[in-house]
């Protein structure tokens, strides 16, 4: 249903979400897409992640989206071997189109400026999709690291998507390899790590599984589903885009690290300011693709339910934290409609029709007691 759905978007939404490239398709090389935006003191960690990868067919696409710092200089120093375009500030979403539409390689990966690969990532990924020729996407598991670049948590993937709680992966992709045949660069406590296949376009509409710096795919699919919503311009554009990418055909995912990502720095999307973008997002990727998945073995009405009751409550919340009573409380109003139990969203209600001094006065209370 999902694919039906999505080859059916009108032409005009089509056009405007293909990011098409301007160069032919080389075969076997992948276009490693780079967007940033002012950070040129960490960016050389990950371009230098990219260039060390075991897999040597690879283009690097730094596409600017209006920095103002040095980024242009530090990556002229890197020479032909990383291609630099700039645009005017326009957020990542128009920045990852920008750049891939730069790209020349026949598979395309992003990695954001502020992470890392581990030199096996590409190498096993591009193996898995030629020994797969019916998938079009791999991702793969991340590491947290902070950043001066120590270790918080070695497998981090499911630590920062919850829908891995809803959706068990091992029943809905099988096994097909282990890193290990893929790439004999990994490490060799990684080479018994599972590598899976199967149809992810049911699943991922009970929330985001994929982060996007672990992520290589066919630039074909591009075709088929197009590129990233512009209108999601600075942040939560990624689950929207894997939703289609995931409907054009199997996915694969190595179960193993291979990407450092940077937690709890000043300068990232994730920061708690942004999240209320993020999770307004969030319900807008739900409302607009969940409405057509007919309910089946994965997703049963109650969790479509359920889901859209959650994506309403997240919004609430972060609209509450943001000083937005009124809208918060039509959220959470629409949220326990849909699934009403006595929880958190209880609370955060009366929260919003409480006085700030109220408000105040409980939290003091409450730290006290916990005291």
């Amino acid at each position: 249903m999902l694919r039906r759905l999505v080859s059916e978007q009108p032409q005009q939404l089509q056009d405007a979400l293909v990011a098409k490239p301007e160069h032919e398709a080389v075969p076997g090389l992948v276009s490693v897409v780079i967007p940033t935006h002012n950070r040129a003191k960490i960016i050389s960690r990950a371009i230098e992640s990219a260039l060390n990868q075991a897999y040597n067919s690879i283009q690097i696409v730094i596409a600017d989206d209006g920095s103002t710092d040095d980024t242009q200089k530090l990556v002229a120093a890197y020479g032909p071997r990383v291609t630099y375009v700039r645009q005017a500030n326009a957020g990542v979403s128009a920045a990852r189109n920008f750049g891939m539409r730069h790209a020349r390689g026949e598979f395309i990966a992003f990695l954001d400026s502020d992470d890392s690969w581990q030199p096996w990532k590409i190498e096993a990924q591009v193996t898995a999709l030629l020994r797969h020729p019916d998938a079009g996407i791999a991702w793969t598991d991340m590491s947290a690291i902070d950043d001066s670049g120590r270790l918080i948590c070695a497998r981090h993937l499911r630590v920062m998507y919850a829908a891995y709680t809803k959706v068990l992966i091992e029943e809905v992709l099988d096994q097909v390899d282990t890193t290990g045949e893929l790439s004999p660069a990994a490490p060799p406590e990684y080479s018994a790590n599972a590598v899976r296949k199967g149809d992810l376009s049911r699943a991922i509409l009970l929330g985001n599984l994929i982060h996007t710096s672990t992520v290589l795919f066919r630039r074909s699919w591009l075709e088929r589903t197009g590129g990233f919503d512009e209108s999601f311009a600075r942040a939560g554009e990624d689950y929207e885009f894997y939703i289609r990418l995931c409907s054009a055909g199997p996915a694969v995912f190595i179960d193993t690290p291979s990407t450092y990502y940077r937690v709890g720095a000043a300068d990232q999307l994730t920061r708690p300011a942004m999240m209320l973008e993020i999770a307004r997002n969030n319900l807008r990727a739900v409302e607009k693709w969940l409405p057509g998945a007919a309910p089946d073995a994965v997703l049963v009405p109650h969790m479509l339910r359920r889901r859209v009751s959650e994506s309403l409550g997240w919004v609430g919340e972060t609209e509450l934290e943001a000083g937005y009573r009124w809208a918060a409380s039509r959220r959470l109003l629409h949220s326990l409609a849909l699934r009403p139990t006595l929880d958190r969203r209880v609370l955060l209600l009366v929260r919003c029709v409480l006085p700030s001094k109220a408000v105040d006065t409980l939290r003091n209370l409450r730290s006290g007691i916990f005291r």
